[in-house]
């Protein structure tokens, strides 16, 4: 229906089978287990998988890749709020330890000066 598939949906409708070679047919027509009546249900098989293919293609042509991509969207968005949510708690969390270091810092200068203020006494008297 002229719909463009992305690069993963072609890789996953992409046919998945051997290139033939000639080390392929020697090992099957040197295959003494190998029997006439095999290749009736391998040739069955091959006709399933090319079944299931267009039946895959067809449900997925009418499905349609607007409704794919609303899925993928969807899924984005729940995983950015998830993470928006993290990050919302971390910076409360950097925020609250920020506010603590700087008490921690205009004490330790307290004192700081406290004690200095207290030896400077001691010296005048």
């Amino acid at each position: 229906n002229g719909q463009v598939l992305q690069e993963e949906e072609l890789e996953f409708l992409a046919d998945p089978g051997i290139p033939e070679s000639s080390s392929n047919q020697m090992v099957i027509t040197n295959n003494v287990a190998y029997q006439a009546d095999d290749l009736d249900v391998y040739d069955s098989d091959c006709d399933e998988i090319n079944s299931a293919k267009i039946a895959l293609m067809a449900n997925l042509s009418h499905y349609g890749s607007d409704n794919l991509a609303e899925t993928q969207v969807v899924t984005c968005t729940k995983i950015n709020q998830d993470n928006k949510q993290v990050n919302d708690l971390l910076t409360a969390e950097l925020e609250r330890y920020k506010r603590q270091e700087r008490f921690l810092n205009e004490l330790k200068y307290d004192e700081k000066a406290s004690t200095s203020y207290e030896h400077s006494q001691e010296i005048d008297s």
